[in-house]
């Protein structure tokens, strides 16, 4: 077993909302054990499914968020699936649980109820019975992540990715400038970006508290806000509002603003959107971009003198000038494919790019060089599945795909004989 995690239980009870933060743990080494009901993970019903056939083991979006954990079946409101997650409880380092505040505890089962439970770091060794949970202080880590977080006045309120996103703040920022879309209504990204953003800033507490842990041999809860994970992501949009009192402004293919910005995104010769920032705001990089179109015959007159200036050049500050700029510059993108303008503009030092599509991505020589790409396996699919694999790289600990996603309940049998549990 390889990863800077290795060696760490975790206890992971989510479904769409908190699946991603057991994934992560789970690809950099932890032993992330995936409980699940007898019908399966509402997660397993998430499309698109090999072939377009649903069922349990079909989920592409399941075998994504799933690689490298163990599913183990409980039924929570039975008995025998009590004791043995209380069993299991007692032999991890982390829970991780996406339940509604107090579901578990009304059944005897949460953080609150099993307060005294030790962890394996706390010396609970596997299969210790419940009857012999140890007292506090605890060293287990858990772990709740809910839309709005275990208390005030919304801690029961529900809310889908959708919902949170508007109540958050970012759906706000996102959309159409009037002049593109008149009336047009905030958007949504795609991606399940609040399930994942409450997921990233629940991995963040989750680690600091396992370096709390270190130092103290004290574990604590964990209580991760889907809500308030957004609502600090929302760029520009707090700060201008608690200091200024201004609403940011949605616009086209930009980041939002108090007031409108030049454009960023120009359609090129391709039929693929270039996106271009910054051009003219230093001597230095100007320098290069102008001598880079007038080579190709495009901005002759920006030798004369009235161009000569960095305030003149701005966008922003209405200029004549700045305004024969971004004509000129829609020009030569028009004449140019979006690589073309991309790649050049790179090899100048501009942090510009290119509007891709998945399948434009999944062919990026980058990507393919640094080993990006994982291949997954799974039911009904002859061939492996093209997957991203980890955005960063260990020096001494790789990371490493160990297992593909779990069927349903294929490790129930496992799981239970580690504990000293009847299978």
């Amino acid at each position: 077993m390889s990863g800077p995690l290795a060696g760490l239980r975790v206890i992971e009870l989510c479904d769409q909302l908190g699946q991603l933060a057991g994934k992560l743990l789970a690809d950099m080494g932890a032993d992330v054990i995936k409980v699940e009901p007898p019908g399966g993970s509402t997660a397993r019903a998430v499309g698109p499914f090999v072939d377009d056939i649903p069922g349990p083991n079909r989920s592409l979006n399941f075998w994504y968020h799933n690689t490298n954990k163990r599913s183990v079946v409980l039924d929570l409101e039975a008995a025998t699936g009590a004791a043995a997650w209380k069993a299991l409880v007692t032999t991890a380092d982390i829970v991780i649980e996406d339940r509604p505040p107090g579901a578990l505890d009304r059944l005897g089962l949460g953080h609150h109820s099993l307060l005294s439970t030790g962890g394996a770091r706390g010396g609970a060794a596997a299969g210790t019975p419940p009857s012999s949970l140890l007292p506090p202080p605890s060293a287990l880590i858990w772990c709740s992540i809910t839309p709005f977080g275990q208390d005030g006045p919304w801690a029961d309120y529900q809310a889908t990715d959708l919902t949170a996103l508007a109540l958050g703040g970012p759906m706000m920022m996102n959309g159409y400038d009037p002049s593109d879309a008149e009336g047009a209504p905030p958007i949504r990204g795609h991606g399940d970006h609040a399930y994942n953003t409450a997921c990233h800033y629940a991995l963040q507490g989750i680690l600091a508290a396992l370096l709390h842990r270190d130092r103290t041999g004290r574990g604590q809860h964990v209580d991760a806000s889907m809500h308030e994970a957004l609502s600090s992501t929302t760029e520009v949009g707090l700060p201008y509002w608690f200091t200024k009192r201004v609403n940011v402004i949605r616009q086209t293919g930009r980041h939002a603003a108090p007031a409108r910005s030049e454009p960023w995104l120009y359609l090129a010769n391709d039929d693929r959107h270039a996106l271009i920032f910054g051009i003219g705001r230093d001597n230095a990089s100007w320098k290069k971009i102008k001598e880079w179109f007038q080579s190709e015959g495009f901005g002759l007159q920006f030798d004369e003198p009235r161009f000569g200036e960095p305030a003149a050049r701005q966008p922003a500050r209405g200029t004549p000038e700045a305004a024969e700029i971004l004509a000129e510059v829609g020009r030569f993108i028009a004449a140019h494919t979006a690589d073309e303008v991309y790649r050049g503009g790179q090899e100048r030092r501009q942090s510009w790019g290119v509007v891709r599509a998945p399948d434009e991505a999944l062919g990026d020589p980058h990507w393919e060089d640094r080993g990006f790409w994982v291949e997954v396996t799974g039911e009904g699919r002859d061939e492996p599945a093209r997957m991203p694999g980890a955005p960063y790289q260990f020096s001494e600990t790789p990371w490493e795909l160990r297992r593909p996603a779990p069927r349903l309940g294929e490790h129930t049998g496992e799981v239970l004989s580690e504990l000293g549990l009847p299978v």
